[in-house]
């Protein structure tokens, strides 16, 4: 009687303390499933976890932005003009990706449209359009990306072209200035993009109509 008891009592502290281990084995292998999902660590990039636990789903907009601590009225010009020349120069690849060209002539009519000397005269249509009215934000955005695109110290800013000269004379391509127009608008589409993507898009659309008729008068495929 005394060897039943005793099993009994060993048997009925036992099994609920091996229970009791299993719930928490179990348990840890759970959480430790639940740190190394790729959804979680966010190797796929395409979705993350919020504080309640659940997954929210990143759009493609949400990946090419900064993340939401950015307060783009503190940033730079020339972090701002950083953007700016980023999604200006896809804008650029994408209309002339197709149809379909060498690599050599794609690449030389990409870049004979992002340089300065091009984006500084349609920055100057845009100025003088009547399509476009500034806001006093733009304004200050403008002004600030001609400061940093200017010269200061005896630094000169800008490709060494700009500042070429013929038997003394000023360089056709335009001087500093054209570096400085260049800096202000990438500084604006910058700005525009990390602020007011509906903004962006009409300033996009603006020079969309500007190199339309840079192609028809070089008659340019597109």
């Amino acid at each position: 009687m005394t060897h039943l008891m005793l099993s009994f009592l060993i048997g009925a502290f036992l099994f609920p303390l091996s229970s009791s281990w299993t719930n928490v084995i179990s348990t840890r292998h759970q959480m430790y499933q639940a740190r190394m999902s790729p959804s979680i660590l966010n190797i796929s990039g395409n979705s993350e976890v919020m504080d309640n636990g659940e997954e929210s789903v990143q759009s493609i907009e949400d990946l090419l932005s900064p993340n939401t601590k950015c307060t783009p009225t503190q940033m730079s010009p020339t972090s701002l003009a950083y953007i700016g020349d980023s999604v200006f120069e896809l804008f650029v690849r994408s209309r002339y990706v197709w149809p379909t060209r060498r690599t050599t002539d794609l690449q030389n009519l990409v870049v004979g449209r992002v340089r300065a000397e091009t984006q500084s005269k349609m920055f100057r249509n845009l100025l003088s359009s009547e399509k476009i009215q500034l806001t006093k934000e733009e304004q200050t955005i403008i002004s600030r990306g001609r400061n940093a695109g200017s010269s200061s110290g005896g630094r000169k800013r800008g490709p060494k072209r700009l500042y070429a000269t013929n038997n003394g004379k000023k360089s056709e391509a335009g001087g500093p200035e054209v570096y400085q127009d260049s800096t202000a608008m990438e500084a604006l589409i910058g700005y525009a993009y990390l602020t007011d993507k509906e903004r962006c898009t009409e300033l996009i659309k603006f020079f969309a109509d500007e190199l339309d008729m840079m192609d028809d008068e070089e008659n340019v495929a597109r």
